[in-house]
């Protein structure tokens, strides 16, 4: 008599996460002081309000002693792992609070983040992790930095306007509300120091001094790199578009130090987040049920601090995140 077939259990999907904050870097100046406290902050709102598993979430931050030390290369390392096991369906999501910056190479302005050795991690390389995903995975970025718009080369902009990338800029971070960007001028005078090179080409210092854990933009010939294969194979949840800046919010009697982009989030998700309802078209159109008042928005913002949230963007990044890694 043949044996009844029992049916199929549906895999249970994947939820696995890098964590990553740099407060310090080789110029002191350049130093910040609440990506840490943000790294924590998004690591008890992963397992509160989206139930990953604690073992399946890396915490990388820049402390003495720290078992996962936020290098470039670290960081790829885990970025490679953690795609290289993904399966069909997981849910993967990348956070990174610390510096960004634009830069020209070939003729063309590009963004990255800066990690704690100043080995910058590209769009190009951010390419080549979505490029990789399989089937019906999903991979979440959330990029608390200046400059952090445009950080998956090529994806085009879903929610908002799109991109007006402007040629790199030089600013010195002054005052309580520190910006999170290293001054493109700052950031090469210290690299030429470090290579004696006298080379315009930020490629050539970042080569010489990395080799091959430097991104693959300055590695790979141009008709080398990752190009598209599709859109909307991963998703930015940047807190500025490329050229504009986000806070390192200092501690005071409101709490502790942090970026003023993933406080706003993560108040959000406790305290607003339930209270939205959203439809989805053909999955871009978004639809918003239930507005939040601006007056609310008011509030959960600090005095003079430059976040580019708006009600729709807040909105938009609840959905994300309900769409992508819940």
């Amino acid at each position: 008599m043949e044996m009844e077939k029992k049916p199929v259990s549906n895999k249970e999907v994947a939820k696995k996460a890098i964590l990553v904050g740099c407060n310090n870097y080789p110029n002191p100046k350049e130093n910040l002081s609440g990506c840490h406290n943000d790294v924590y902050n998004m690591h008890n709102t992963l397992i509160k309000r989206f139930r990953f598993d604690p073992k399946r979430i890396l915490v990388m931050v820049d402390k003495p002693g720290s078992k996962h030390m936020p290098t470039a290369a670290n960081i790829k390392k885990q970025l490679d792992k953690m795609i290289g096991k993904a399966q069909t369906g997981d849910r993967l999501f990348f956070y990174f609070s610390g510096h960004g910056m634009t830069f020209c190479h070939n003729g063309e302005t590009k963004t990255a983040i800066v990690p704690c050795d100043d080995n910058l991690i590209t769009c190009l390389d951010f390419r080549y992790y979505v490029n990789r995903l399989p089937e019906k995975a999903t991979f979440t970025i959330m990029v608390d930095s200046c400059c952090s718009g445009g950080l998956i080369d090529q994806e085009p902009v879903q929610v908002g306007q799109p991109y007006i990338v402007q040629p790199p800029k030089d600013q010195t971070c002054v005052g309580e509300n520190k910006p999170k960007m290293i001054p493109y001028e700052s950031y090469m005078a210290n690299l030429s120091a470090r290579t004696g090179l006298n080379d315009p080409d930020i490629g050539a210092h970042l080569f010489q001094l990395f080799g091959s854990e430097a991104s693959i933009m300055f590695r790979l010939p141009p008709d080398q790199h990752p190009k598209p294969l599709k859109i909307d194979q991963g998703i930015l949840l940047s807190g500025s578009e490329p050229s504009e800046d986000t806070i390192d919010d200092p501690a005071d009697k409101n709490g502790p130090a942090g970026g003023a982009f993933t406080k706003t989030v993560v108040a959000i998700l406790k305290g607003h987040c339930e209270k939205l309802e959203f439809g989805v078209q053909k999955g871009k159109k978004i639809k918003r049920k239930e507005k939040i008042a601006n007056k609310e928005i008011n509030q959960i913002r600090r005095k003079n601090l430059a976040t580019t949230l708006s009600v729709s963007t807040i909105s938009s990044i609840s959905l994300s995140y309900e769409l992508r890694i819940s």
